[in-house]
């Protein structure tokens, strides 16, 4: 049985339209959160994806990696890109839609609780406390987390 869980974030308006991709992700990384894997790796959603969600994994270096995400975000197509955590083995997928939401989708050796070894539920605080700092500069309207067995 596979598991599916993500957290959804909406920010205001005013926010998603004010909101700076290479400050979000300077947030990101000053939160201990990494773009690039071991291998100087970037895997993200491609420029032209029309929605397929096809990730891809390249060497890109920083200024051409927000070349493209500011083209998508001009085509209004979904940005997403993989965030690893340099203190642990979890990660996500994180996408930014051209509204308000973003979806941390929790796919990369997902924390869980430890309320039962039998109950296989999501740790989200976890999670929580490692997303929102890096949003501290953006108004958040509503987190919603979900788990889907």
């Amino acid at each position: 049985m596979s598991i599916s869980a993500s957290i959804d974030i909406f920010l205001s308006e005013h926010s998603r339209a004010d909101l700076s991709l290479p400050d979000l992700f300077q947030n990101f990384e000053n939160e201990g959160w990494e773009y690039i894997n071991s291998k100087g790796e970037i895997t993200m959603l491609p420029l032209g994806d029309d929605d397929n969600f096809d990730w891809t994994t390249t060497i890109i270096d920083r200024d051409r990696l927000f070349n493209v995400l500011n083209k998508k975000n001009e085509q209004k197509e979904v940005l997403g890109i993989q965030l690893l955590r340099a203190d642990s083995e979890a990660g996500c997928e994180l996408l930014i839609f051209n509204t308000s939401q973003m979806i941390f989708i929790l796919s990369i050796a997902r924390k869980k609780t430890k309320i039962k070894e039998a109950i296989d539920i999501t740790d989200f605080s976890w999670y929580l406390e490692r997303i929102l700092p890096a949003l501290k500069h953006l108004q958040v309207e509503q987190i919603r987390c979900e788990q889907l067995l």
